[in-house]
């Protein structure tokens, strides 16, 4: 059996950092203040705000502020504010960071699974928290653009994009992934359950990799990339790529 050459998974990064702002027509006013060499627009004057810190702590605060909160609900709702120094102060820069960005399996064989893997690194101090998002451009494919490596649906058939299942069958041929760390999906119990990416030719929605609602300073996970062959796989080598989409929160 000859095995297959090489197969090789491109990965790309669209960092992306999304600031939705929605509003209603409800009729709102606000005062502005002026002279002859400054003007306030929507101003406020608090009786606080700002970073304290000593030894032993550090805090942000504002005082005596009017009307600050979130409305609404984002997401679920017709508009979403997040009113006020507390809901849009940020502590540091957003930042995503991937530890390597070209995943090689070397040369396949049937009935062994080959595995590699990178890190996936963020720091996105806004109080909405954040979400890595991840899709497929297309199966692992031929450069021949024909044949290709199937996205694995585990054991039993039982996994998707969607949803995780046990791959510890290596007789059973595909092309899927693992994630352990932090913030990952909860369907990815151990290091046996494994799900196909999203796959951009088919409209699949591309699916959740990492998430929180909480300020994130250095969260990691480990992504585990895996394939296998079948008795009947064309040599040659095989590519696809990966997109991760990092959107903070606010």
């Amino acid at each position: 059996m000859n095995g297959v050459k090489k197969n090789l998974i491109i990965i790309s990064l669209i960092p992306v950092l999304t600031l939705i702002f929605i509003f209603t027509a409800k009729k709102v006013s606000a005062e502005n203040l002026s002279s002859d060499s400054w003007i306030i627009q929507f101003g406020n004057f608090n009786v606080t705000s700002g970073e304290k810190s000593s030894a032993t702590y550090n805090v942000t605060d504002t005082v005596g502020q009017t009307a600050s909160g979130p409305y609404g609900s984002y997401g679920s709702s017709t508009y979403f504010v997040g009113s006020g120094f507390q809901y849009i102060y940020q502590i540091d820069q957003f930042s995503f960071a991937i530890s390597k960005t070209l995943v090689d399996f070397g040369e396949l064989f049937e009935g062994v699974h080959s595995t590699d893997s990178h890190n996936l690194t963020i720091n996105t101090r806004g109080a909405g928290g954040y979400t890595i998002y991840a899709y497929e451009l297309h199966p692992l494919r031929h450069t021949n653009g024909i044949d290709e490596i199937e996205d694995t649906t585990c054991n039993t058939g039982s996994c998707t994009h969607i949803v995780a299942g046990v791959w510890n069958d290596q007789s059973i041929a595909g092309f899927g992934y693992n994630m352990s760390g932090d913030d990952i999906p909860a369907n990815f119990i151990n290091s046996t359950y494994y799900k196909n990416f999203a796959d951009n030719e088919t409209a699949d929605i591309m699916q959740v990799v990492m998430s929180s609602i909480n300020i994130a300073n250095q969260r990691q996970s480990t992504v585990t990339y895996k394939a296998g062959i079948s008795s009947i796989q064309a040599s040659g080598t095989y590519e696809t790529g990966i997109v991760y989409v990092a959107v903070p929160g606010y």
